[in-house]
């Protein structure tokens, strides 16, 4: 008896056992495009507010991360307008929004502080609160896409997030090194407090879908 296994009758599986990748995404191409024009609006913005800081921070040591950080968001920001033409046969510059009137307003109170004595300040608004909530929002979107149909989209989540993680440890030890006193602790706690609640009524950094919905299906 042949093995049908054998004689090339029997087609050949799409993937190897190990292999259980799935063809469709989370994300239809449309909303892939939608959210990468999301992503280099925010990219470019957090590079201003960075840039801008280096200029006013007393502290070298801030002033030399912000320096390195800021350029990592020109980067990110360059891969999602590299990204764009490839997801649609349209001007990059039309996606290029950002995602409400809420999220753009909590941008422009992360960039506020503008003082040399506000430090701390800056640093929560982008170390404890901004790229901890992008870093969640990349991740999401990583972990609902396809490997196989969305392959370049997911390398340049992989860039910007092994950027980003590094900026969030960097920032937050810094930060963590200039919480000295009772009064350091409480303008942090309310500087983060005050955007946190910016956020929550924004949805998130790119608005209600930044990394899904926690409602049940029915039935």
């Amino acid at each position: 008896m042949t093995d049908a296994k054998n004689d090339g009758s029997t087609p050949r599986a799409p993937f190897a056992p190990w292999d259980r990748r799935e063809l469709p995404g989370r994300f239809s191409v449309d909303e892939t495009a939608k959210r990468v024009g999301h992503y280099k609006w925010i990219e470019m913005r957090i590079f201003e507010l960075m840039g801008g800081w280096v200029a006013t921070v007393p502290e070298l040591d801030v002033k030399l991360r912000l320096g390195t950080h800021c350029y990592h968001h020109a980067f990110h920001a360059e891969l999602w307008h590299k990204r764009l033409p490839e997801l649609r046969e349209m001007n990059p510059e039309r996606l290029t929004l950002p995602p409400s009137p809420e999220v753009e307003a909590f941008m422009d109170a992360v960039g506020a502080p503008e003082q040399a004595g506000e430090t701390i300040e800056k640093l929560v608004g982008m170390y404890r609160v901004l790229i901890p909530r992008l870093i969640a929002t990349y991740t999401y979107h990583r972990n609902n896409t396809s490997t196989i149909t969305d392959a370049p989209t997911i390398r340049s989540l992989g860039f910007c997030l092994q950027d980003d993680l590094e900026e969030w440890r960097e920032g937050e030890m810094i930060l963590q090194s200039m919480l000295t006193n009772d009064e350091a602790v409480q303008r942090a706690a309310a500087r983060q407090q005050e955007l946190e609640s910016l956020l929550a009524a924004a949805g998130g950094v790119i608005g209600p879908d930044s990394i899904g919905s926690f409602e049940l299906d029915e039935g």
